[in-house]
């Protein structure tokens, strides 16, 4: 059952962000068989392709809080899906690497996700898809930009 809004909040912004919640709800609790939470599944894709990164590097790159990408990272090496290397440019560092477990499961939690998508759109025209791909894509670029340049000050 929807929640009461209040007069004057049922903004295009107010709507989207319900929205976008809602789709991450119901694809967290499909995708919750697959053995890798959402949080940890980004971890993993933000690594892969720049690897090898230090935590705080990587915690950078996905715009979060060191302590709490260092949380995941521990983990996921628990896991045996992250490695830890020495970083040559610190010795006091380490470098952070995809296992060959790391990639698999990285990719079977990915096609899962996709799967759930491409399930949920399967009827609509081509073109919806298309917009909305490019529409969210959008979003999150301005959503970055808008983030860098907070940071910038």
């Amino acid at each position: 059952m929807p929640a009461h809004s209040s007069p004057g909040e049922n903004t295009s912004g107010r709507r989207l962000l319900l929205a976008l919640l809602t789709v991450g709800r119901r694809l967290k609790s499909r995708s919750a068989a697959h053995g890798l939470d959402s949080a940890s599944v980004l971890v993993l894709h933000n690594l892969r392709g720049n690897e090898p990164l230090r935590v705080s590097e990587l915690a950078r790159y996905m715009a979060l809080d060191a302590s709490t990408v260092s949380r995941h990272v521990m983990q996921l090496v628990r896991r045996g899906y992250l490695t830890r290397t020495g970083d040559p440019d610190d010795r006091r560092a380490c470098r952070l690497r995809l296992t060959d477990r790391g990639h698999a499961l990285l990719d079977e939690a990915m096609a899962a996700r996709v799967a759930i998508v491409n399930d949920a759109i399967a009827d609509w025209p081509e073109q919806d898809r298309d917009t909305l791909t490019a529409l969210l894509a959008r979003l999150a670029a301005d959503l970055h930009r808008q983030e860098a340049n907070l940071e910038a000050g």
